[in-house]
């Protein structure tokens, strides 16, 4: 029985479905290397603290800017934005990904939160604009493509 005591330095609170059991309190180990960082800046994602999810993944890209778990910190850093209604600077990372890490398997899911993020601040044009993209630059992206549809059709694109 896990009563969220902090764990030993490498020692995960994430299970074997990637997520944290509930009400499991991520303790701020250092972690020990550039997939633990990104991992433990993901576990914050995942239990809503954002603040630490931004830091964990500003760091990680500091110091990590071409390792394989990029695309995915700058997704999670756009997310920890997005979540917290700063849409401007989650516009910033999603756009990150469609010009940086075109190719990433983040790149269809970046492009229709680039969209939702436009939208909201107001830019309806570009928004839809982002939303139509998903499907011609990611054609095998189904589900996000229904998702970007109906992101289109509620804002009258």
């Amino acid at each position: 029985m896990d009563l969220g005591q902090p764990r030993a330095p490498g020692a995960s609170p994430i299970d074997a479905t990637g997520s944290a059991p509930a009400g499991t309190v991520i303790a701020s180990t250092q972690p020990q290397g550039p997939k633990e960082e990104y991992e433990l800046a993901a576990a914050f994602l995942k239990q809503g603290q954002y603040e630490q999810a931004e830091k964990g993944f500003a760091a990680f890209l500091a110091k990590n800017p071409k390792n394989r778990y990029a695309a995915d910190a700058t997704f999670g850093l756009g997310e920890s934005y997005f979540q917290r209604q700063r849409h401007r600077e989650a516009a910033e990372q999603y756009l990150k990904i469609s010009t940086n890490y075109a190719n990433s398997a983040r790149g269809p899911e970046a492009m229709l939160r680039l969209g939702q993020s436009l939208n909201a601040l107001g830019a309806k044009e570009q928004a839809c604009a982002s939303f139509a993209e998903v499907g011609r630059k990611y054609p095998a992206a189904s589900t996000t493509i229904r998702a970007a549809d109906r992101e289109s059709k509620k804002i009258s694109c």
